[in-house]
């Protein structure tokens, strides 16, 4: 089983439905909202509000989660082979600090970079000593204007990352269209994507997965093509 941890004080609902539908095309994935604000509760068709595991589409989504506790059990249960987590919530980073792989969702604006400081360093608090620096991938949501990765990397430069090669796209009007109408469907449609967006999607998917570009590629083929 694979953990990534995707941190990030913006929405990161759509950016993950892509990656958990193509990821469960071929494996059991469960994508665990662990956001302060429950952000996956409305932004897909939850049939049983009171239930705290959903299917949607070829995966499950696990909303209103105590804990690592909580989680562990759910992963025990159904034997997931990929278990994709949603984090903005600084006191509950340190749960999660065993997982495989780490990435943080930003764009440029102050307050995102400001609080998703407050979460690396939550989440760096907990972390054991042997895997610092530990290994992370920047995922850039938007051009900066005048600013550029650089300033990224200044404003993290104290902590003790180690920066994998960054994946940044600029949202389109088709992408933010896409997502409303995932919203209101029982399938995760992946049509008419931006190129970038597209880019970013696969290369998180073959980090976490390791599978070459080419069977990337066929499994977006596939996944347009499911109903």
């Amino acid at each position: 089983m694979k953990q990534a941890v995707f941190i990030g004080d913006c929405d990161k609902t759509d950016l993950l439905f892509y990656v958990c539908k193509l990821l469960g095309m071929q494996h059991d994935v469960l994508l665990a909202d662990f956001t302060r604000q429950g952000r996956y509760r409305h932004a897909y068709p939850n049939v049983e509000m009171d239930k705290k595991v959903q299917q949607y589409d070829n995966f499950d989504v696990a909303e209103s989660l105590g804990g690592a506790a909580e989680l562990e059990e759910l992963i025990a249960a159904a034997a997931y082979e990929y278990v994709i987590i949603d984090a903005d919530d600084p006191d509950k980073l340190g749960n999660f600090v065993s997982s495989d792989m780490f990435y943080l969702v930003t764009t440029y604006e102050n307050p995102v970079m400001q609080g998703n400081g407050a979460l690396l360093e939550a989440m760096l608090r907990n972390i054991p000593e042997e895997r610092l620096p530990l290994h992370m991938t920047k995922v850039i949501r938007e051009p900066g204007g005048n600013l550029t990765e650089d300033y990224l990397t200044r404003l993290y430069d104290h902590l003790p990352i180690h920066w994998n090669e960054s994946l940044i796209y600029m949202p389109e009007d088709r992408d933010l269209s896409r997502k409303i109408q995932n919203q209101f469907s029982s399938t995760v449609k992946l049509k008419k994507i931006s190129p970038e967006f597209k880019l970013a999607i696969k290369g998180i998917v073959e980090s976490i997965s390791g599978w070459e570009g080419t069977q990337v590629n066929l499994l977006w083929k596939k996944a347009e093509r499911s109903k």
